[in-house]
């Protein structure tokens, strides 16, 4: 008899852990990653993205993984969404034609993930991009630049696929490691928190 109650007392316990468990899965809200910008593009325009919940509503101050297809080869560039959820990447000396863009939002404890796949295409002419919040804009032009030329340079292997933190204005490895710059070698995240302290205490440079 008491091993009926106990093996009773068990399940009732492994269906309420099951049941809490799908329950606390369904809590987290759907996300939507749309591009606002037109699918045809001029070198200097915004590939313009937002971020919303399953209502629609903007998501800020959450990171947009983007990577964008030039030469064969993908560029990868983080940026955060700002108040209006918006994120950007301005187009530079990009070659005419298709250009596939992946966007992936990888969620926290309270959103889904989501992932956005469109192709855009590059026509002749130039424009200028509308002033938008630095930490929610990264630009292609960064793998155009001396900075970007070195980290490939320095990469640990032709495959070592390098980030860029539009934040802070380094790049980085799939090791976590800066990779060229100033601060080549070091630590990524350490010195993502570093800037981020000397931010908040007002000081520019890092001590």
């Amino acid at each position: 008899m008491n091993k009926k109650i106990i093996v009773l007392v068990f399940s009732i316990f492994l269906v309420a852990f099951v049941a809490g468990s799908v329950l606390a899965a369904d809590s987290k809200v759907n996300t939507e990653i749309k591009m606002l910008s037109e699918k045809t593009l001029k070198n200097g325009d915004n590939i313009e993205l937002q971020l919303v919940d399953d209502q629609g509503n903007p998501i800020a101050s959450q990171q947009l993984n983007i990577s964008f297809e030039a030469n064969g080869k993908f560029e990868n560039y983080s940026v955060i969404t700002d108040k209006d959820g918006n994120a950007y990447l301005v187009l530079f000396n990009e070659e005419l034609g298709d250009h596939k863009v992946i966007v992936n939002y990888t969620g926290n404890e309270k959103y889904n993930p989501c992932k956005l796949e469109e192709t855009i295409k590059i026509v002749e002419g130039t424009s200028t991009s509308e002033e938008t919040d630095s930490n929610s804009t990264a630009s292609t032009v960064q793998f155009d630049n001396s900075t970007a030329k070195n980290a490939t340079a320095n990469a640990t292997s032709d495959n070592d696929t390098l980030y860029y933190c539009a934040e802070y204005n380094f790049y980085y490895n799939s090791d976590g490691v800066i990779v060229g710059g100033q601060s080549d070698g070091a630590d990524a995240y350490e010195t993502y928190m570093n800037y981020k302290d000397a931010n908040s205490r007002g000081s520019f440079f890092l001590e």
